[in-house]
């Protein structure tokens, strides 16, 4: 009877000993909490939260690829005689381009408002170099302040460019950027704004290459409903002149227009903020927006002759062009330019006429 329940006995111990190990093999230790990629939508759309941070990110950039012809815009449109004074060439030949940017903006809520960073990159081949890579921007805002390297105030950094992306040869409205230290009050969305700037202009030129000197702009803007008017000067402290231009646009459902002039203290000479060739220049433009697809837009440019010109005849330059919105995030552009004869200017030719066409997809 002993034997027997002592047998009985250790069965039932070998019996629970075997459950418990059977039950220790199949816990499993409990999964780390899994952290997905959180939506930011306090800044706009696009941006995520990066991963363990309350850091907003935003990536974007396009992929653009441009064909040009012609007297205005060919590859050997305009550069430089043997005795250094800048001429046309005579371009009739094609000039390719292929870019890559990429755009990379965060944003974080503090206790003194939002903290931004912006950056874009261009990675681009032309068909007459290697290819380059430039950092067209990369800046930090804060509490109104933004510091580093961006389109100047003077530019399209404040009172804005034309509707046409076409550098133009010789009334330009100063499309610039500059290392700088600026300083925004107001909401440039609604009401006044004012907005200053201390900028380096030492990558432009030689001559400011050696100066502790900066340049300084300042400007005031003012945007209600669909009209809005801006005014900005410029002096650049190593010439000792500068540069004041005026802006108005106007928008009126589809259709949208603008006038802008400007004023160079000295003619003859050329300073960081008066880029074009004489005492004043003026540009107009209209857009509208024909269907949701497609717009089609024009820019007109006017100026009086001042350096390196022999008479005081008022000159033009016109772009006429399209956007064509494939589907979204694809457009294709074709525009035609015309300059006016500049056959006057030493070394120079009359060259007139030119055309592109645009392939852009945006992401």
């Amino acid at each position: 009877m002993n034997i027997k329940s002592l047998l009985l006995g250790s069965a039932a111990a070998l019996a629970a000993v075997s459950g418990a190990q059977a039950a220790d093999a199949i816990v499993a230790a409990e999964p780390e909490p899994m952290e997905y990629v959180r939506v930011c939508d306090a800044f706009g759309t696009g941006y995520f939260y990066i991963p363990g941070t309350e850091t907003c990110l935003k990536i974007g950039g396009y992929i653009r690829v441009e064909w040009k012809g012609g007297d205005v815009l060919g590859q050997d449109t305009y550069g430089f005689d043997d005795e250094g004074r800048f001429a046309f060439g005579g371009g009739d030949s094609w000039n390719t381009r292929t870019r890559a940017t990429v755009k990379f903006s965060t944003a974080t809520d503090t206790e003194y408002g939002a903290l931004k960073t912006y950056a874009e990159v261009e990675f681009q081949k032309d068909n007459n170099n290697g290819g380059s890579t430039n950092l067209a921007h990369g800046y930090i805002e804060f509490a109104g302040f933004l510091v580093g390297f961006t389109d100047s105030l003077f530019a399209g950094g404040y009172i804005g460019g034309g509707f046409s992306n076409n550098d133009y040869i010789y009334v330009n409205y100063g499309d610039t950027a500059r290392n700088q230290i600026r300083y925004t009050y107001g909401d440039t969305s609604a009401g006044f704004t004012f907005t200053a700037a201390v900028e380096d202009s030492s990558d432009a030129n030689e001559l400011n290459a050696d100066t502790y000197v900066p340049n300084v702009v300042g400007g005031v803007g003012y945007s209600g409903g669909g009209f809005q008017a801006f005014l900005v000067g410029g002096y650049d402290g190593v010439v000792e002149e500068g540069a004041i231009k005026g802006r108005i646009n106007a928008t009126f459902g589809a259709f949208s227009a603008y006038v802008m002039a400007g004023w160079n203290t000295d003619g003859d000479q050329l300073n960081d903020y008066a880029q074009w060739y004489g005492d004043w220049a003026v540009w107009l433009g209209a857009k509208y927006q024909a269907t949701e697809k497609l717009a089609i837009y024009g820019d007109l440019n006017f100026m009086d002759q001042g350096v390196g010109f022999d008479t005081d005849t008022a000159k033009v330059e016109a772009s006429l062009g399209l956007d064509y919105a494939v589907v979204p995030g694809f457009k294709i552009r074709p525009e035609v330019s015309y300059v006016s004869d500049f056959s006057d200017i030493a070394g120079g030719e009359a060259n007139d006429w030119g055309g592109m066409i645009r392939f852009q997809r945006d992401f």
